[in-house]
């Protein structure tokens, strides 16, 4: 009994601070090109909320951002995947142009589209972070299976942080922003990624 009530003030105590700091959440999540990430969200048929908090985790919305790896532009792409992505499209592609925000989340979310429909949000999400290849591998081997609650089980702790980093971030980008968003719009996005 006592200790059901700690948990529980520690939990009032907790959801009163988020709840009266929410300015100080929006600077730990910030958002910038909402727009253009609701434009390829919607073309995408992916959630807002799960396209910015990628974009948070990949390059904490630095447009020019460029990894040890040669990742490239807010949603971090290799520039073999965004040439792919452009020839899916039938665009032809500038890759000095990957830093654009229209054209890197434009091919970013398409790109992950692509993953989602085949193996549904966290799958794509690992896959998205560690490559098709390595899921692949990780799931015919039965080293993960693909699932939320055994996300410890993917072999590259990097992955496995990134996985769970989206996916929180994707609940707080939802509550900071949902006035932002399209109520109807955001329930159709919402019904979609639940049938996955």
């Amino acid at each position: 009994m006592r200790y059901q009530r700690a948990l529980l003030a520690l939990l009032a105590l907790f959801l009163t601070f988020f709840v009266i700091h929410k300015p100080l959440m929006k600077r730990i999540c910030p958002l910038k090109y909402a727009e253009e990430i609701w434009i390829s969200a919607k073309e995408n048929e992916l959630s807002p909320y799960l396209v910015a908090s990628m974009i948070r985790v990949e390059s904490n919305f630095q447009r020019d951002a460029i990894s040890p790896k040669g990742a490239t532009g807010l949603m971090q792409l290799m520039p073999s995947t965004a040439v792919w992505v452009a020839e899916q499209k039938g665009i032809t592609l500038d890759e000095d142009k990957l830093t654009d925000p229209v054209i890197n989340i434009a091919l970013g979310t398409y790109y992950f589209r692509t993953l989602f429909e085949k193996w549904g949000k966290v799958p794509a999400l690992a896959a998205y972070n560690a490559g098709r290849g390595n899921l692949e591998k990780w799931l015919n081997e039965g080293i993960w299976d693909g699932s939320w609650d055994r996300r410890g089980d993917i072999p590259f702790y990097e992955t496995q942080d990134y996985v769970r980093k989206v996916i929180i971030l994707e609940k707080w980008y939802n509550y900071l922003y949902s006035h932002i968003y399209s109520r109807e719009l955001v329930v159709w996005n919402k019904n979609i990624n639940e049938t996955k």
